[in-house]
């Protein structure tokens, strides 16, 4: 099951996984409320950047609950056109749960 960020952006919601241990590449925006940057994997196997004011603390699975917003920018690949504009769902984070 996919999730449908696109029609979240500006909601909060509620997401179950894990802080990632490979990352993969993605667009990354600087909060100075939010400095604090994880890559979380998803239930599905999307992985999403997700941005918290404290470092999150969870060991394992977790649920995490914020904003849906947009980023945008360039795409790192080099068989994309540079001129196209790359978008992806992030998530600022407000609270989260550990759950194990």
């Amino acid at each position: 099951m996919r999730y449908n960020f696109k029609e979240s952006v500006g909601k909060n919601i509620t997401l179950v996984g894990i802080i990632s241990k490979i990352p993969w590449q993605h667009l990354i925006q600087f909060f100075s409320n939010r400095a604090n940057i994880n890559y979380f994997d998803l239930e599905n196997g999307e992985q999403i950047v997700i941005y918290s004011r404290e470092p999150i603390t969870c060991i394992g699975e977790m649920k995490i609950t914020g904003e849906v917003i947009i980023t945008k920018g360039s795409s790192k690949r080099p068989q994309k056109i540079q001129t196209e504009t790359y978008e992806e769902y992030q998530l600022l984070v407000d609270a989260w749960e550990c759950i194990n």
